[in-house]
């Protein structure tokens, strides 16, 4: 093969490999950007919503009135994580322990929420 034929093979390679990379992104970035628009919306409307999901106690700061929690994935609001919570009482705090498996349920307008029940699970 002659050298010409090899450098144009691969100019050829690197337009058509950067063309469907490009376009690959580009249609990534759109749906990213459908999704980004449909959580503002969600979070703009000013909905009060609700949710119940389980997780493991990892702190409490009662004199923040905050429980961190590990928990599993909260359906259109957030990936599973660790993360400290606002309790609506007291009471709710002292319903539990660090390490404790519980079942908890947080209500709020997205990202202003606070757990409103919680209770222990057995695993």
């Amino acid at each position: 093969m002659q050298a010409w034929k090899a450098v144009v093979l691969f100019n050829l390679a690197l337009v058509v490999g950067a063309g469907w990379g490009y376009a690959f992104w580009g249609v990534r970035a759109a749906r990213l950007e459908r999704e980004l628009a449909a959580a503002r919306a969600t979070a703009l409307s000013g909905v009060e919503r609700e949710w119940t999901v389980e997780g493991v106690v990892r702190a409490i700061f009662p004199e923040l009135n905050v429980l961190v929690i590990t928990h599993g994935e909260i359906n259109e609001f957030m990936p599973a994580m660790t993360m400290g919570f606002r309790v609506a009482s007291p009471k709710i705090q002292e319903a539990v322990s660090v390490g404790d498996a519980v079942r908890f349920t947080v209500r709020g307008v997205p990202p202003n929420v606070a757990v409103i029940a919680i209770q222990k699970i057995t695993r």
